[in-house]
């Protein structure tokens, strides 16, 4: 009888552990646990845990997006955060993606838009890009995908790194800090509004927003077809008295495409159903709709994103298909 009911107890066991098997693992990468789009992720993989069958979805802390494309090439994770233009050559496997798999990290659901800050301090007298040419320039940290848009605004500007300007490739604190101390002369910074540095800056400094005009915003969508128009709304930052026109790109999140096309399905119904829930999160997941999961996007979405965005009638969902047709 003892003997059985070890048996039993093991035939349980087994059982028990097949179930765990049939689970597909969705992690998300994001950034340092902490940062907002850790805080945006986990949000998400709590509502897919809640609302599609056999998957267990996570957030993992991570280095950043530069990281999570050649975590997601390798297969460590299923979805990555990722701006949109950074897309553009994680899924061609160029420039900072190099060596990551071309056609694997796709787009899903854009999130929030980032905006370009070009800052310097008043009585500076930098007024517009090209003022910029013979001046010591934050540009964002190694790494990071701010330093890859400020790397391409200078050279679609044809500023030379060490001919025309000097770079400092650091964070955006140090490069804050550096404009109060002279060290730096303007600041270059993609983020989500508003930047807290930026807020403790104002506290102290007043400060000058460059504008993005027309002619250069099209030269720079000529390099990365993501960048799209946006205006910093009046009152951002302290002694900010109007809207500033730039330009940004989605902070979003991109996937897999190896995953199956019925999974990634259920996963978005799941997201898109349950917007209401995911705004108590955090403020930008308030902002989500379907007129705004495709902003910023430029490489294909994944198949089973594609099919739930037409069943629910995703404005120029068609007509994205037919620039970026899905594999």
């Amino acid at each position: 009888m003892k003997y059985l009911t070890t048996l039993g107890f093991a035939a349980a066991l087994s059982m028990t552990s097949m179930v765990a098997e049939a689970k597909t693992y969705i992690s998300f990468g994001s950034c340092p646990v902490g940062c907002t789009s850790y805080t945006w992720t986990a949000g998400i993989a709590e509502v897919l845990n809640r609302n599609v069958k056999d998957i267990e979805a996570v957030a993992e802390g991570t280095k950043g997006y530069i990281d999570n494309a050649r975590l997601l090439s390798k297969g460590d994770l299923q979805v990555a955060m990722a701006t949109s233009s950074s897309a553009v050559d994680a899924y061609k496997g160029q420039g900072a993606f190099e060596g990551v798999e071309p056609g694997r990290m796709v787009s899903w659901m854009s999130i929030a838009p980032t905006y370009l800050h070009v800052i310097s301090l008043d009585g500076t007298e930098i007024n517009s890009l090209a003022d910029l040419k013979g001046k010591n320039v934050g540009m964002g940290q190694p790494g990071g995908t701010s330093l890859i848009d400020a790397e391409v605004l200078m050279k679609t500007m044809g500023f030379e790194e060490g001919k025309d300007f000097k770079p400092f490739k650091i964070r955006l604190v140090p490069m804050t800090d550096g404009l109060v101390d002279g060290n730096v002369d303007v600041a270059l910074w993609v983020g989500s509004i508003p930047l807290g540095p930026v807020i403790k800056l104002t506290a102290t400094q007043k400060m000058n927003l460059l504008a993005i005009t027309d002619e250069e915003l099209a030269a720079l969508q000529k390099a990365n077809p993501a960048y799209f128009r946006v205006s910093l709304p009046a009152g951002t930052y302290k002694g900010q008295g109007e809207a500033v026109e730039t330009y940004g790109n989605g902070n979003a999140m991109t996937i897999d495409a190896k995953l199956p096309d019925d999974l990634v399905y259920e996963m978005t119904k799941a997201i898109m159903t349950n917007l209401e829930s995911l705004a108590k999160v955090h403020p930008a997941l308030a902002k989500m709709s379907k007129d705004t999961v495709l902003k910023g996007f430029s490489v294909p979405l994944h198949p089973g994103a594609l099919r739930y965005y037409r069943e629910i009638g995703v404005p120029g969902i068609e007509e994205f298909a037919e620039k970026f047709p899905s594999k």
